[in-house]
């Protein structure tokens, strides 16, 4: 087991990704749990990325919102760089999204506190920019958002160092984003991607391909889930534009006209 900051006793390791190893933890000092996020010492060890990745993490550490996992605090120490952040009851919408698509009622009012959780942070200038399902947590009819341009960063990070080119997850990416335009506009893309799975139980662009996403060839969602009506269609067609200026003006927006179809 990896060191961790003083003040904090790891109970188990929750789950390994692309930033680094989270742990389930408790905060001594406040007495409550959380889940403590060890970042890959690539991120840690090289100072020029270290600084970005704070920068980033102070302003997302900023955004308080009951839809979005909230950043308790950052350590920083020789056993490296850590986040401590509120530890969720509950599975990911990835997880849950295993054992089929959602009634229509119940994505819908995920839906819309995804797009809440979205709209609030556009408004204080943070764009999500990895939104997939694995990175929204369910609980008890509640949804929250983690990971808010973090793990965007890690991976830039870690594809700069290695020379690789890793970025978001192609599948839910919009096209412009591979170009490197980062734009509110993206997470709309993503969440169309998103509400097609959720509804559907499969995804538009399964394999990524921006040629596919530019020429909007992906099977209607009214065609994967035959119980859907063509006016879903639409809503969600109008989020997977590739044109970022052509999509919905915010996630609420969208997910205001999808539930009008669904109803």
């Amino acid at each position: 087991l990896d060191a961790v900051p003083k003040g904090f006793r790891v109970v188990k390791t929750l789950g390994q990704g692309g930033m680094g190893v989270v742990y389930e933890a408790v905060d001594l000092g406040l007495e409550r749990t959380v889940a403590l996020k060890k970042l890959r010492p690539e991120v840690a060890d090289n100072p020029r990325e270290r600084s970005r990745f704070m920068k980033e993490a102070r302003m997302v550490a900023g955004l308080k919102h009951p839809n979005i996992v909230e950043i308790h605090s950052i350590h920083e120490d020789e056993e490296g760089l850590f986040l401590v952040f509120e530890r969720i009851p509950g599975e990911s919408l990835h997880a849950r999204l295993g054992r089929g698509a959602l009634p229509p009622a119940e994505a819908v009012a995920y839906l819309r506190q995804i797009a809440a959780a979205l709209d609030y942070a556009h408004g204080q200038g943070v764009v999500h920019q990895d939104l997939k399902p694995a990175n929204v947590m369910v609980h008890t009819g509640m949804a929250k958002v983690m990971d808010f341009g973090i793990a965007r960063r890690v991976l830039e990070t870690l594809s700069t160092m290695s020379k690789i080119e890793i970025s978001g997850t192609p599948a839910y990416m919009a096209p412009e984003q591979e170009q490197g335009v980062i734009t509110p506009a993206a997470d709309i893309f993503a969440l169309g991607a998103c509400s097609y799975e959720i509804l559907t139980g499969s995804l538009p662009f399964p394999t990524g391909g921006l040629m596919l996403k530019n020429q909007k060839m992906y099977r209607r969602a009214s065609e994967a889930m035959l119980s859907l009506k063509p006016a879903v269609d639409a809503a969600i067609g109008r989020a997977l534009e590739p044109r970022p200026e052509d999509r919905w003006p915010s996630a609420t927006s969208f997910v205001d006209a999808l539930a009008r179809a669904l109803a």
